[in-house]
C-alpha cells in the first residue's frame, strides 16, 4: 500500500492549497502535523500562486491499494 500524507492550508487570496507527503512515519500524529503547519504558516514558508499559506485546515493520510491484474 502507498500512503501519503496531505496537509491542507488556507491561502491569503482565499484559495487553497495541499501538501503531499509520501511515505510518512507510521507514528505521525495530528499533534506533530499542527505544530509543523504552524510553523509553516508563521514562517510564511510555502507560497501559492505567490500567495503565502495563512491558516492550517486539515491533514489526513490517503492510502492507496494496488493489485497488479494477472
Amino acid at each position: 500500500m502507498k500512503e501519503t500524507l496531505l496537509i491542507e492550508f488556507a491561502v491569503e487570496n482565499g484559495k487553497n492549497t495541499t501538501i503531499s507527503i509520501p511515505d510518512p512515519r507510521s507514528d505521525v500524529s495530528k499533534a506533530d502535523v499542527v505544530t509543523a503547519a504552524e510553523e509553516i504558516v508563521a514562517k510564511k514558508a510555502v507560497l501559492s500562486a505567490e500567495n503565502p499559506v495563512s491558516a492550517f485546515k486539515r491533514a489526513y493520510v490517503r492510502t492507496i491499494q494496488e493489485t497488479e491484474l494477472e
